[in-house]
């Protein structure tokens, strides 16, 4: 873990990035998710698990998708989630430390980063609340144990079309997130609910989720 400055620079930042994407946390969430943020910085320096080296950067890949992902509209109240290809475990840890009433598995297929998962949980305080599942999902017949979950979400591992494909076999609500693309188009038995936009404070690069549900 960061020394006491860097856990205070890093606890500035969350408040800066949550302040600027108009989604104030508590101080109690700050700190965990500074903690988070050293957690994987800590092992960064071991393993490849963001691309992001400098310490502004990786709060903002970690953090940004998971404060907007907190709002209740897009995950509901008490959901059990199921977050596939979950590498350093962003945006999933991040909404499970902004809110205590959910629950999540957490699917990765590469054992370093899932010895990275499952001592995440440990530190923060997440074992009662979410598991680890060391597998890749099989994208012919995919089968997750315990679905149907409540939403399935998925960053950075599957085209757009497929994930939302998959993620309606798993879950009864899909959230699709994008950079710059526009919303796939929903198949005939599922319509696209409620589309979050927002911008990344770093870049204002494009970001959006799209929540699609059952017809």
């Amino acid at each position: 873990m960061g020394t006491d400055f860097e856990l205070a620079r890093d606890r500035q930042r969350i408040v800066t990035l949550a302040q600027a994407l108009e989604r104030p946390v508590s101080s109690e969430s700050v700190e965990l998710l500074g903690r988070y943020v050293q957690l994987v910085a800590s092992w960064n320096r071991k393993l490849d698990l963001t691309g992001a080296r400098d310490a502004a950067a990786q709060v903002e890949v970690l953090l940004a998708d998971a404060l907007v992902l907190a709002d209740p509209r897009l995950v509901p109240q008490a959901s059990r989630l199921l977050d596939v290809g979950s590498g350093a475990g962003a945006p999933a840890l991040p909404v499970l430390l902004l809110r205590p009433d959910l629950s999540a598995l957490l699917v990765e297929p590469l054992r370093k980063r899932v010895a990275f998962l499952r001592t995440a949980l440990g530190s923060l305080g997440l074992v009662s609340r979410a598991l680890v599942l060391e597998a890749k999902l099989d994208e012919a017949t995919p089968a997750v144990a315990g679905a149907p979950f409540d939403v399935a979400m998925s960053r950075a591992t599957f085209a757009p079309p497929l994930w939302l494909e998959l993620g309606a076999k798993l879950a009864r609500r899909t959230l699709v997130l994008l950079a710059a693309q526009e919303p796939p188009q929903p198949p005939s038995d599922t319509h696209l609910a409620h589309v979050t936009r927002y911008r990344l404070p770093s870049n204002a690069a494009e970001r959006c989720i799209a929540v699609y549900a059952p017809s």
